[in-house]
């Protein structure tokens, strides 16, 4: 992880007369969207164990600074279950319990619930991978952003600054200009994930409920 300063010398010098709480504000912003738009933050928490009869397991971010952006899959024991678990079908769930096949996620104050179906009918062994982003209040940013997308993260944030009216570093059209090269980038960033690997395995902690 690195501190938000390391990207200070990319930003300030385009952004005379800027607060760091304000870079700090559209550093943090750029680097969200970035990592919620390329899926440069793909993870695998740490494996755990099903319990029998519990259906669902509360999936924590592997640090502070981190917010889990989505589930990308789930396994059971090496096989991958099938997402897609939808509203409408949801009050029609089985209620057997067996080895689970399919999966679906629901975020409430921002706990992100991942929830099996159908129920399991004893211990078998879930590897979840996510992607994660930066969270809101985040005061480190991952080293990846910083040692191989920092020109999208700084280009971001110095064009979010860019559009606040009445600042001296106020220029809209140059920040349409760095957003587009961030599009461009970002397009790069999901292109190279495809031929990927996901990174090492993270901590998750889980709360089961009856």
């Amino acid at each position: 992880m690195q501190p938000l300063s390391v990207f200070y010398s990319r930003i300030l010098p385009y952004l005379p007369g800027c607060s760091e709480p304000l870079v700090n504000q559209v550093l943090v912003s750029s680097a969200i969207d970035f990592a919620e738009s390329s899926l440069v933050l793909r993870q695998n928490l740490d494996s755990f164990k099903t319990v029998a009869g519990v259906t669902q397991y509360d999936l924590d971010p592997p640090t502070a600074n981190h917010d889990i952006d989505r589930v990308m899959s789930v396994a059971i024991d090496g096989r991958e279950l099938s997402p897609g678990l939808y509203e409408a079908t949801r009050n029609d769930m089985p209620t057997a319990q067996a080895k689970p096949r399919g999966f679906f996620t629901d975020r409430t104050d921002n706990v992100l619930t991942l929830k099996l179906s159908p129920p399991p009918d004893g211990k078998y062994t879930v590897v979840v991978a996510v992607n994660l982003r930066p969270s809101m209040n985040a005061t480190q940013l991952d080293d990846d952003l910083f040692n191989m997308w920092s020109d999208a993260v700084a280009s971001g944030a110095i064009a979010r600054a860019m559009q606040i009216p009445d600042q001296p570093f106020t220029n809209f059209a140059r920040a349409q200009q760095l957003m587009d090269s961030v599009a461009r980038q970002i397009n790069s960033a999901r292109i190279d994930g495809n031929y990927g690997s996901i990174r090492g395995s993270m901590r998750v902690r889980y709360r089961p409920f009856a």
